[in-house]
């Protein structure tokens, strides 16, 4: 079964920037400061002969090292960041592990030095951890800035998800009244409600009660945020009230819903795309009468939704397409993104001689 579910191709301009670019720019430029500064304190002690080659060599050391150093300690980093540990714990690893990088750095850099030099100039312990606190603030500013860009661009993407849900929101409302208001389906309703006036006024009174439920909900859901999905579940069964009267015994229902999952939150008018699909392209592609069923289940804090109708799979030609559901899964499948972005399934094809189509939303867990 085929899978339809979307990823976000927009990125803040922060991650677009590669780690690399962000080491050889960051730390080509602090050698070059660093070699500025040491050059300015000279010209201002009269000393205008420039940095000396040890200093600069020192220096490169420092700098080569550093950025060596720091792609090891982004290995370590990208598993801690994973974790979402809270910003107290964070800090407290960054404060640890610039220690060890910054002792590991001091001595690698000393060792170095005396090799290449080629010197026999020996600092004691006390002189190297002087060295190696006096240069603590490096690893400290490099894990504070590598912490701070990827929680900044979480920030941006989560930003700029809420935005983009705001207006498939506003999208998913018009199509919705696009599939409710849909004339074909009101003047099929209207039309069957009509015949049945001078036939059973008790039943024509019901199918407009029916309607009129529908409608509501489909009205006052208007800012398409979380309900039950036992209301969900309510409003399609005012829907297939009224598709029931006008296929009679061409259409036969079922809906299962288990207890532990009537009270999960879902998106408003999340499913009917799918019932109405159901219906219209059952009643193609199905022999007769049209079974649909719709079971939802709870398993593992994963709520699991199957709509499923006899029939074949039968993909809208184009949005002029009579039957069409127009952008109908694809607004499911951006609604589900954005709304539970890395905790959602959607699946839809054909199993057997039946359509099925899965939806599976994991609960939120408290931090």
């Amino acid at each position: 079964m085929p899978k339809t579910g979307n990823e976000i191709s927009t990125k803040p301009l922060l991650s677009r920037i590669t780690f690399w670019s962000y080491q050889i720019v960051g730390w080509t430029g602090f050698f070059i400061f660093t070699a500025a500064s040491e050059k300015l304190g000279l010209v201002q002690k009269g000393i205008t002969e420039g940095v000396p080659r040890d200093k600069l060599m020192s220096l490169m050391l420092f700098s080569v090292l550093g950025f060596v150093l720091t792609c090891v300690l982004r290995l370590v980093y990208r598993d801690i960041y994973k974790k979402n540990y809270k910003v107290p714990t964070i800090l407290g690893i960054i404060l640890l592990f610039s220690i060890l990088f910054q002792i590991v750095h001091t001595v690698a850099e000393y060792w170095l030095y005396n090799l290449i030099v080629d010197t026999e100039f020996s600092y004691t312990l006390t002189d190297l951890a002087f060295m190696a606190l006096l240069n603590l603030s490096v690893p400290i500013a490099w894990s504070v800035l590598y912490f701070g860009i990827k929680y900044g661009n979480e920030w941006i993407l989560e930003k700029e998800r809420a935005n983009k849900a705001n207006l498939l929101a506003q999208s998913a409302q018009l199509q919705m009244l696009r599939y409710q208001l849909n004339p074909h389906f009101l003047f099929n309703s209207l039309n069957s409600i009509r015949a049945l006036i001078s036939e059973d006024q008790k039943a024509s009174k019901e199918m407009v009660t029916e309607l009129a439920d529908f409608l509501r909900y489909s009205l006052v859901s208007k800012s398409f945020a979380n309900v039950p999905l036992r209301e969900e579940i309510e409003a399609i069964q005012h829907y297939f009230a009224l598709e029931h009267r006008r296929f009679e015994e061409k259409l036969v229902t079922t809906i299962e819903v288990d207890r532990d999952a009537e009270e999960f939150p879902v998106l408003s008018f999340l499913l009917n795309p799918l019932v109405e699909n159901a219906v219209k392209y059952g009643m193609i592609t199905s022999p007769m009468p049209l079974r649909i069923m719709i079971k939802a289940t709870m398993v593992n804090d994963v709520l699991r939704i199957i709509v499923s109708n006899t029939g074949k799979w039968r993909m809208p030609l184009t949005e002029l397409d009579p039957l069409s559901t127009g952008t109908g899964l694809g607004n499911i499948r951006q609604r589900l993104e954005n709304a539970f972005p890395g905790r959602h399934v959607f699946e839809i094809g054909e199993v057997g001689d039946s359509v099925v189509a899965r939806i599976e939303i994991q609960r939120l867990k408290p931090d």
